[in-house]
């Protein structure tokens, strides 16, 4: 007997069902729901990812790949995201959530060598989300930077793959991608 997800919630009817108790109403409000939220009709995914992003803290151009259509997400391995060695750098990601909240949105991260061997696996939390008409961005880590490998054993392509996650292991978006360690940022 595993956990059960909890049922889904029409935020629409939450609203409409506490309309008499101003106090609820700022409650979900102040959770960033909107009871004006209109889901779209045309698109069912619960996340939409648009851009993932590579910033970095002393060059103003980021790296970047943007997902507007299935062959963007096929193209992304063939895009290297280029890093300078030693940099500052922290990712970002934007998306919207549609349709109803989304609970621990998390993102899996491995990299792997161009043997295949695994070098790293990262999970991030990001949170839990409701839903908006907006994109909004978030960036990891929020408030710090971190610092790529440098030296000449560091430098190279490395095989990447990104998944995004929710706390009930629905993948909202699976890619891989490249990423490139290289002297400078033009190499």
């Amino acid at each position: 007997m595993g956990d059960a997800a909890p049922p889904e919630v029409n935020l629409k009817e939450a609203f409409q069902k506490e309309a008499n108790d101003p106090s609820m109403i700022a409650y979900l409000k102040s959770l960033g729901i909107d009871p004006d939220y209109v889901p779209p009709k045309d698109d069912d995914r619960r996340v939409v990812i648009s851009e993932f992003a590579i910033i970095f803290k002393d060059h103003d151009k980021p790296a970047s790949l943007k997902f507007n259509s299935e062959e963007d997400i096929k193209n992304a391995k063939k895009t290297p995201l280029v890093i300078k060695e030693g940099c500052q750098y922290r990712m970002s990601v934007t998306f919207r959530v549609q349709h109803n909240v989304v609970l621990g949105f998390k993102i899996k991260n491995q990299i792997f060598s161009s043997l295949g061997k695994e070098l790293a696996k990262d999970i991030e939390m990001l949170g839990t989300y409701p839903p908006k008409n907006e994109f909004q961005t978030v960036d990891i880590p929020k408030n710090d930077w971190n610092e790529a490998p440098s030296g000449m054993l560091a430098r190279g392509s490395y095989k990447a793959k990104m998944r995004f996650l929710d706390d009930d292991q629905n993948s909202h978006l699976d890619f891989e991608y490249t990423v490139k360690i290289a002297k400078d940022y033009s190499d």
